[in-house]
């Protein structure tokens, strides 16, 4: 049966008495206020251990069993980590970060799940949980990001060429439909034990959804994409703009669904498909042919290969080829990507305006498409300023990975 978000916090009180028991003595033999770890100078008290796992329990609606509960414990501990060391960079660059800005953030996540802040926090207080362990968590995210913008934002350049080869694949497929999706990145790290630790937590990622967990908020808590701080959400898609093992899946997903576990280089991920919608753009196309016959498919290959610097124009193109013995060439008009085949998209979608594509083999010997124009149609398809700040977010959340890995391994911490 699915819970709601409500009948997990009701359920928190339970955990919180579960946490004194036998199954727990882990968690219950710390003092109230002792010493969970020292991060550099600062201190992560037991009492801010436990309030971080009890939040994770009650909005999560995790088992409540001493596996699981040992593993919200490591996760919960290493996000204390780094938040203090997140904060203490802030601190480094003299950073303030008002009330006002993390009480707008936490409204925002909350309101993902339609979620009444004031609610929320009530019945988090009645289950002896209080909310300021997500303020904190979500002022040193505010406060990592505006450090990583700082320091990386002016030296990321976007280059035309990248815009314009993002522009082209998306265009290519302006006919194929759009996904939102949501993503929980569960990385392989020692300290959960590699690729078979990281499988395990995405699973329970998807076992605590099935039972009613939000997903925004086990993405705020566990995963390690930098869209946790939008309750892993990526927005709209199109083939082509994600991993392809997660193109892949998304291909085949339901709208409403939850994927299995998705292998990656490094770790796993767990997506969710919140909608899907048919595009309403299109890509209309000007193409000309070029083929060589009368040879075997390997000779005419190699020559429309040598061709690609010679041939560089539609307008030109007749005159181009009247010296060359044996290419001829044809114009195929105006197309739609409606109208073509998977194969041919993917040929049209790796060749630049005015270029000849790889060649095709046929019968007769190998013809290669020459794209004379490349038009989108609709209003699916993003600006070129649009492509801009997403190819920048993903630039600068690898910056963002590597620098809090940095920080990782400069700073001391000791584990009580």
């Amino acid at each position: 049966m699915t819970k709601t978000f409500t009948q997990i916090i009701k359920i928190a009180g339970l955990s919180a008495a579960m946490m004194m028991g036998a199954s727990t003595a882990t968690l219950a033999q710390s003092a109230p206020h002792g010493i969970a770890a020292v991060v550099n100078d600062d201190i992560i008290t037991t009492h801010d251990l436990r309030q971080r796992i009890l939040f994770m329990l009650a909005t999560t609606g995790a088992a409540r069993d001493e596996q699981t509960l040992n593993r919200l414990q490591q996760q919960a501990l290493r996000n204390l980590v780094d938040e203090h060391l997140q904060m203490q960079e802030s601190q480094k660059y003299e950073q303030q970060i008002s009330d006002a800005e993390v009480n707008q953030s936490v409204g925002l996540l909350l309101g993902r799940n339609g979620l009444d802040p004031n609610e929320v926090v009530g019945r988090l207080a009645q289950a002896g949980v209080s909310i300021e362990t997500l303020r904190d968590q979500i002022r040193s995210e505010i406060a990592w990001q505006r450090i990583v913008n700082g320091l990386y934002g002016s030296r990321i350049r976007i280059s035309d060429a990248q815009i314009d080869e993002t522009l082209t694949r998306l265009t290519a497929n302006a006919d194929k439909p759009s996904f939102r999706v949501a993503e929980i990145y569960i990385e392989a790290t020692p300290e959960i034990g590699g690729m078979e630790g990281a499988e395990q937590g995405a699973q329970a990622m998807i076992t605590q959804i099935e039972e009613g967990a939000p997903f925004p908020l086990l993405a705020q808590q566990f995963s390690s994409a930098p869209s946790a701080a939008k309750g892993g959400d990526v927005g709209w898609v199109r083939d082509g703009e994600l991993r392809p093992e997660l193109d892949k899946v998304i291909k085949e997903m339901v709208e409403g669904n939850v994927s299995k576990p998705i292998q990656v280089p490094g770790g796993y991920y767990v997506i969710a498909l919140i909608e899907k919608k048919v595009s309403e753009a299109d890509t209309l196309y000007k193409l000309k042919q070029v083929s060589i016959t009368d040879r075997s498919f390997e000779d005419a290959k190699n020559e429309l290969v040598k061709l690609r610097d010679t041939l560089t124009s539609c307008d030109t193109l007749p005159e181009d080829i009247k010296a060359l013995d044996g290419v001829d060439q044809a114009d195929m008009g105006e197309l739609k990507a409606s109208e073509l085949n998977e194969q041919l998209i993917d040929i049209l979608a790796n060749t630049d305006v005015g270029t000849i594509s790889a060649p095709i083999e046929r019968p007769d010997g190998a013809a290669s498409i020459m794209v004379c124009s490349r038009e989108a149609t609709g209003s699916d398809i993003p600006t070129r300023d649009d492509i801009e700040n997403r190819l920048m977010d993903q630039q600068l959340a690898q910056a963002s990975r590597r620098a809090l890995r940095d920080i990782r391994r400069k700073a001391t911490v000791v584990v009580r």
